[in-house]
Formats: structure tokens, sequence, C-alpha cells
């Protein structure tokens, strides 16, 4: 079974488990976004962080 981005990025504490749950809120409302997308524009980690294609 794949890990998903936001658990991977909490296990190598990058984001915490409450950051995860508000990406994941505000993507429900921005489904065209990405889960890394999306913790970049909120200022949760930079594009070094995550590959955003």
């Amino acid at each position: 079974m794949d890990e998903k981005i936001g658990e991977q990025l909490i296990k190598l504490e990058l984001l915490s488990f409450e950051q995860a749950e508000t990406i994941l809120q505000y993507q429900k409302k921005h489904k065209s976004m990405k889960f890394g997308e999306i913790a970049v524009a909120l200022g949760f980690l930079d594009e070094s962080q995550v590959n955003i294609d």
C-alpha cells in the first residue's frame, strides 16, 4: 500500500498532523490543486520541500 504524501511529510516532521488536516480541508474546496501545491500556498512548506510538477 502506497503511503500518501501527507503521511510521508508528517513522518519526516516537515508537517504537523494539524497542518495536513488543514491542507486536506482546503483541498476539498480546491479539487484541482495538489497536496504539495496547497502546502506551499499556505506557507507550510517551500517548493524545495515538495516536488511540484
